[in-house]
């Protein structure tokens, strides 16, 4: 996967007009599945924003 497709994967899980379209269109609210799967994604490969703040500091 390209650094492009990551980023728009990364706002379709974050972008609420995107979940709220994807909800009026199928009739399934989609935010309890995309939150687990972000949740999963920061656990296993990814890491929340602030890690990766603080692995910069240790870095320096």
């Amino acid at each position: 996967m390209t650094e492009q497709h990551l980023a728009a994967l990364g706002w379709a899980l974050l972008h609420p007009p995107t979940r709220e379209a994807f909800r009026r269109s199928t009739g399934e609210d989609i935010n309890p599945a995309l939150d687990r799967y972000r949740q999963w994604l920061e656990e296993n490969l990814v890491g929340k924003p602030s890690d990766v703040t603080e692995d910069a500091e240790e870095a320096a």
